[in-house]
């Protein structure tokens, strides 16, 4: 245990020393993002997965929890693994995992996504109950987020702007059914847009109607509405991939081209 735990100790140590390292080819192609989310007992880890590319990739993944206890050298750690094949443009949640909110020592939270050659491929970094050790390296690495002792997640995550946001303005029950799947996955693959997204129903030729997807004022995807449940599962699936490369690619910069 402790070899493993000094072998983590000295790849962070190298994965994170510098903005301009090889760390930073990490995350262009499979993004991996820890996702928190915190309440009064106890704050809920979710690794994820974010495929950029525009194949099918196969994938493994660790999530680890270690436990440093403060003035000893012991150290304990939790670890999940599995694998997952993920669509081009897709997002999937890899693991869960929980922590106690009233634990004082650091707890490092660590992801890594490999492909099935081995390679690392994405990685993504947490530290709570941080060092100012910990703050000064994330100050040079933009895949660690530390969080001090007595900060909680929501003073790093609330911000001054609402995040996550989808509304529904809909008229039918098949509205309202595609309504309800794309919100459930939206907010399983814990995409917490920066814009509110709009599942809109208008009224279409011949007494149809047609599902506009929005995020903000650009137009992600239209299509007519039809009562049967596979196509409005299939079309909320479409819409996810489609919402959420629209974010992934804001971020970056990217002019969104809409496509129907």
């Amino acid at each position: 245990m402790h070899k493993v735990i000094l072998h983590i100790t000295i790849v962070l140590g190298f994965l994170f020393c510098s903005k301009n390292s090889e760390a930073q080819i990490y995350n262009t192609q499979i993004e991996a993002k820890i996702n928190l989310e915190a309440n009064t007992e106890f704050i809920s880890v979710t690794g994820s997965a974010y495929n950029k590319t525009q194949l099918n990739e196969s994938l493994r993944y660790i999530l680890s929890v270690i436990e440093n206890v403060p003035g000893e050298a012991n150290s304990s750690k939790n670890e999940q693994t599995g694998r997952v094949v993920i669509a081009p443009g897709d997002k999937q949640n890899l693991s869960r995992t929980t922590i106690n909110t009233k634990e004082t020592n650091r707890m490092i939270i660590l992801l890594l996504v490999y492909n099935l050659d081995n390679k690392l491929l994405g990685l993504d970094r947490v530290v709570i109950n941080a060092t100012q050790e910990d703050k000064d390296l994330a100050a040079k690495a933009s895949n660690v987020r530390v969080f001090l002792a007595g900060e909680t997640v929501e003073d790093k995550d609330a911000g001054i702007f609402l995040r996550g946001i989808v509304i529904e303005d809909t008229k039918t029950k098949p509205g309202r059914d595609f309504y309800n799947i794309f919100y459930s996955e939206y907010r399983n693959k814990n995409i917490n847009g920066e814009k509110i997204v709009t599942i809109k129903e208008t009224l279409a030729l011949a007494n149809n109607t047609k599902i506009e997807v929005l995020v903000g004022d650009a137009k992600i995807l239209e299509f007519f509405v039809r009562p049967q449940g596979n196509y409005l599962e299939d079309l909320a699936d479409e819409a996810i991939r489609r919402v959420n490369s629209y974010f992934a690619n804001s971020r970056q910069g990217k002019y969104i081209v809409n496509q129907y």
